[in-house]
């Protein structure tokens, strides 16, 4: 499981986990765009020409969304 935490995410997999497209993706994690989310996960470099998202980030995003539709969020 610690790997899991660890492990880095590159955006067409954030975009399959989510169940979104790439553009979708930028578009969240992109302030100017009308389709910014805050509470998105935050991208970091890795390279020059590589981003990346820590994976347990992303689990943790999706799990709050699920317990919002389930009614914990109110």
């Amino acid at each position: 499981m610690s790997d899991q935490k660890n492990e880095i995410l590159r955006v067409k997999q954030v975009a399959h986990k989510m169940g979104i497209s790439v553009s979708t993706v930028w578009c969240k994690v992109n302030p100017k765009n009308r389709r910014y989310d805050a509470a998105f996960p935050k991208p970091f470099k890795i390279a020059d020409n590589a981003t990346g998202w820590l994976a347990s980030e992303v689990n943790n995003h999706i799990e709050k969304l699920a317990s919002q539709r389930q009614g914990g969020g109110q």
